[in-house]
């Protein structure tokens, strides 16, 4: 009985042995894939946990200036900001918007801060100065002979006949068509109700405006 074991188990690494020389070509290939195929793996895991903050760093803020611009396009589009121009003596010369209660010093760190040469003492430049939708800004520099720092891109409200909501008195809203004593008086409750006038369209919300008289009032007041 042992005996035959042993034949038979003679017989079989003979057979595996005559398999390995027929194949050896097919299986050192194969052996070779495997091995490439795990040291890939082990290099791919290494590059992975390799880098350090800096990369977690710089993938936080591009995701910051992604999150940001779309803001920034809403921003511009909202009836609370004013567009406003810059040019002169800055280093990033353009067209930015800003929030209603922004000052002339707010544009200019927007533009990239003044140039060298800048002259930031000019006797008719103030960098506290309130901004207004539209306003053009010119940053002077040393030696310039400017006239007018913040010359007017578009004639005065009063030049075309519109009235500021914010300010007008009873009698100067009873000038437009189809106000009356009682509804002036309603858009001046209104305004000292709310603070001021954000925008025209929110004549609407007054007692006694509805879609047809603002459609009517829209091109003859203003908001500033």
């Amino acid at each position: 009985m042992w005996a035959l074991g042993g034949g038979s188990t003679g017989c079989v690494m003979q057979k595996f042995a005559d398999f390995v020389k027929r194949h050896a070509f097919f299986l050192l290939g194969g052996a070779c894939i495997i091995l490439a195929g795990v040291l890939y793996t082990a290099c791919a895991r290494e590059a992975v946990i390799q880098p350090t903050g800096e990369v977690v760093f710089h993938a936080a803020q591009n995701s910051d200036e992604a999150a940001e611009t779309p803001e920034t396009a809403e921003a511009k589009d909202d009836p609370t900001y004013f567009i406003v121009h810059i040019s002169g003596a800055v280093n990033s010369p353009g067209v930015f918007g800003l929030p209603k209660d922004s000052r002339v010093n707010d544009v200019l760190e927007l533009a990239g801060g003044a140039t060298e040469d800048a002259d930031l003492e000019h006797p008719s430049l103030n960098l506290a100065a309130s901004i207004h939708d539209a306003m053009r800004i010119i940053i002077p520099a040393w030696g310039d002979e400017i006239d007018d720092i913040f010359p007017d891109t578009f004639p005065s409200d009063e030049a075309r006949g519109m009235i500021n909501l914010n300010t007008a008195t009873s009698a100067e809203l009873q000038t437009l068509s189809g106000v009356g004593p009682v509804l002036a008086q309603n858009i001046i409750d209104f305004r000292e109700a709310q603070g001021g006038f954000s925008s025209v369209e929110e004549l609407i919300h007054v007692s006694g405006i509805g879609e047809t008289r603002l459609n009517n009032l829209r091109s003859h007041v203003t908001v500033r």
